[in-house]
């Protein structure tokens, strides 16, 4: 499984809230949020829809799992909480991605195995203050679901990476090489 590292920035969206089990309140917020573009002829210029699992499954129960089907904001897309339609800034951080083409239905085992097998065998720790997240790269209503790609993302701390040097030799070595600035001469 091909897993990348990526620090997503902060995205402001409108989102669709629905609440039950996973399988269930996906559907439903998708609906919502799917019908609410379709009455405001919008859909077209949404590139990418933001699925924002909002609670973990093993530590709340069932029927109280919040999951948030989101847009980016554009113009003319206000939210209308009337309706169920909020608006929401979506946090960012470093993630593990992996990017699934196929079926939704797969995305929660995905996401399972990411977070218990893939992501702790890469050294990286998970970041349980923020949610998971799905970056649906396809409109799903005009691409057959063997061609649906999905981004997943799980939250990780950062790495932090040492810096190299752009003088191998001398790292090697072991030595700080300075240049006398004054004759060119290297001096060490």
């Amino acid at each position: 499984m091909r897993v990348t590292y990526r620090y997503l920035r902060p995205l402001t969206v409108v989102y669709a809230r629905g609440t039950g089990p996973y399988q269930i309140s996906c559907r439903e917020a998708w609906g919502r949020m799917g019908g609410w573009l379709d009455q405001r002829r919008a859909r077209w210029r949404i590139k990418q829809g933001y699925g924002y699992f909002r609670d973990n499954p093993k530590l709340t129960a069932p029927d109280l799992l919040r999951y948030d089907a989101c847009v980016p904001v554009t113009f003319g897309l206000d939210p209308e909480p009337g309706i169920g339609i909020g608006r929401q800034t979506l946090p960012g951080g470093a993630y593990a991605v992996h990017t699934h083409v196929g079926s939704y239905a797969e995305i929660g085992d995905l996401f399972s195995h990411l977070h218990r097998e893939i992501v702790p065998q890469r050294g990286l720790l998970l970041d349980y203050a923020r949610p998971f997240v799905t970056i649906f790269l396809n409109d799903p209503s005009i691409t057959r679901e063997m061609h649906r790609r999905t981004e997943l993302c799980v939250p990780v701390f950062p790495v932090r990476m040492p810096l190299s040097s752009n003088d191998d030799d001398a790292v090697r070595a072991g030595d700080q090489v300075s240049r006398d600035l004054t004759s060119g001469r290297l001096a060490g």
